[in-house]
């Protein structure tokens, strides 16, 4: 009798086997560019382009009540599809307008471009994601995870293989493999339903009540708010060695890949959102964390295991030197304390919004990033941990984050 999975299984295990290609993918881009300012300036670009990114979240939040009743008309699609586009541009000529006139590097200025435009797709990708949840139509979910994963690390690879680039531009294809695997991946999953879209019959816009802008100027500010983090992390290691960005990424980067393969938050607000009772939300919390820590303590165990016990392979690659190594083996670890803590905040940010008390968390996150700043000051500058005062900084701000919305939701609340 063949196995049944039910589909948020399906979903982790999919995208655990599409980290195999994004390990290939930065290994690669290691054995090519090593421990350098090149990466240091792509990883640096990629977190202002999370300012924009953020956008996918605040559409999830804020609208996905209205998705789910007109997932299937076009016309609304078409609609919103329009509002969507407009915020993103006005936010990319933002943050490019900024970019411009405050960062000098030029290299960072094309990665930025690149990144931008790669943004315009994702975040429409991200909304046909959603119009599919809802739809209970999983396999174009699995498809768009598989293909773009597959895309990108094939495509870096052909690119320096067959010497198609100008070696004085090779570090184009960092950002520009993104691009391109995100562009070929929206056309192949969701083309034919995007030209439907758009040969649907327009329908007049309603304008948008005073109480809705509210809300979403609100949310918009919550997510600059996290997404500064990561920009602010990364600019006090721009003080330290070239390479700090490029450490502080690669030993948090296999964490990160256990949290993104884990990432279930978007599955797990459609589940909340279609559930009414208090008592069966908070149930659906806690066995989505205990599903979470399962897997979690899997993967790092294994994790764990490779790094102690195959250095001499792994220093063997020659993609760094032994002090490389131990440096990121140390972030590694430290990050491996970070993340189940970011995973648990994904879950608690969106149940802020489920319980409606948006400007409990727009406190919140406020209080966090003010901390975040003076404790990587601390941490990192007077106290000289440097990237160690970075990590230290961001592993006590997702305990705030988690303790405090522990507090609001499952003690000072009694929800059983």
């Amino acid at each position: 009798m063949a196995l049944k999975l039910d589909f948020l299984t399906q979903e982790i295990l999919v995208k655990i086997a599409t980290k195999i290609f994004g390990i290939l993918r930065t290994l690669y881009l290691l054995y090519i560019f090593g421990i350098s300012s090149y990466l240091d300036e792509f990883y640096y670009s990629n977190s202002i382009i999370g300012l924009i990114v953020l956008i996918n979240i605040l559409f999830e939040t804020t609208y996905s009540k209205k998705i789910k009743v007109f997932r299937n008309k076009l016309s609304f699609h078409k609609k919103f599809l329009k509002s969507l586009n407009i915020l993103v541009l006005v936010l990319i000529s933002i943050v490019l307008i900024f970019s411009f006139l405050f960062i000098k590097n030029g290299n960072i200025l094309i990665h930025i471009s690149i990144l931008a435009l790669w943004s315009i797709i994702n975040i429409n990708s991200y909304y046909f994601l959603l119009v599919y949840r809802y739809s209970l139509k999983n396999k174009p979910i699995l498809k768009y995870y598989f293909w773009i994963s597959f895309i990108n690390v094939f495509s870096i690879i052909l690119i320096i293989y067959a010497d198609l680039i100008d070696s004085n531009y090779i570090f184009i294809i960092i950002s520009g493999s993104i691009l391109f695997s995100e562009l070929i991946t929206f056309t192949i999953i969701f083309g034919n339903y995007f030209i439907k879209v758009l040969k649907s019959k327009f329908v007049r816009n309603e304008k948008m009540r005073w109480s809705e802008i509210k809300v979403i100027s609100k949310v918009l500010i919550i997510l600059i708010l996290v997404s500064l983090i990561d920009v602010t992390d990364k600019t006090f290691l721009t003080i330290f060695d070239e390479g700090a960005i490029t450490y502080y990424t690669y030993g948090f980067y296999a964490p990160l890949i256990i949290r993104q393969a884990l990432d279930i938050k978007s599955n797990f607000f459609a589940q909340i959102n279609i559930l009414r009772s208090s008592k069966e939300i908070n149930r659906i919390f806690f066995s989505t964390v205990k599903k979470l820590l399962f897997f979690f303590t899997l993967a790092s165990m294994l994790l764990v295991f490779i790094v102690e016990f195959f250095e001499p392979q792994i220093l063997g690659l020659r993609l760094f030197t032994s002090k490389d190594f131990n440096i990121i083996r140390n972030i590694l670890f430290i990050g491996l304390v970070i993340t189940p803590f970011y995973m648990i905040w994904d879950l608690f940010y969106r149940f802020y919004y489920r319980k409606n008390i948006i400007d409990l968390l727009l406190k919140v996150t406020l209080v966090g990033f003010i901390l975040n700043i003076v404790m990587n000051y601390i941490f990192s500058i007077i106290m000289n941990y440097e990237i160690y005062g970075v990590l230290y900084s961001t592993l006590l701000i997702f305990l705030f984050y988690n303790i405090i919305s522990y507090f609001i939701f499952f003690v000072k609340t009694k929800p059983y």
